[in-house]
């Protein structure tokens, strides 16, 4: 497999995985702080990070940092950057579908408009 397709699949797996470890990392947080009686920062770390999904969020991070650092090897940066521009698509489906939220039509226009671009220049 030529370099630059591996680097496409490496990011874009780490773009799904750390797109992944953002919704974990709001929910978590959401819940874990849903409640709080303790609004201290303390009380708020706390409560936090003892939030299994914040810690698996977390955890995700990481590995999505390694795929990245793997990616890298195999492209230039320039061309590889712009790929994560596919994460606001991501994180807006996976948004919409699990969290419930609400994405409106100007949004998702820019996201087309951002996608439309990663697309161009995956091509070069």
């Amino acid at each position: 497999m030529e370099d630059k397709r591996k680097a496409i699949i490496i990011i874009m797996a780490s773009v799904l995985i750390i797109s992944i470890a953002q919704l974990l990392l709001k929910y978590g947080v959401g819940k874990a702080t849903k409640n709080l009686m303790d609004t201290s920062a303390f009380g708020m770390l706390s409560a936090t990070f003892s939030s299994w999904q914040v810690l698996l969020g977390v955890a995700l991070l990481l590995v999505s940092s390694t795929l990245w650092l793997i990616g890298l090897s195999y492209a230039e940066l320039s061309f590889a950057y712009p790929l994560l521009g596919a994460g606001y698509a991501v994180i807006a489906v996976l948004s919409w579908l699990l969290l419930g939220e609400v994405i409106p039509v100007i949004r998702i226009i820019g996201i087309t408009v951002i996608i439309t671009g990663v697309a161009m220049m995956s091509r070069s």
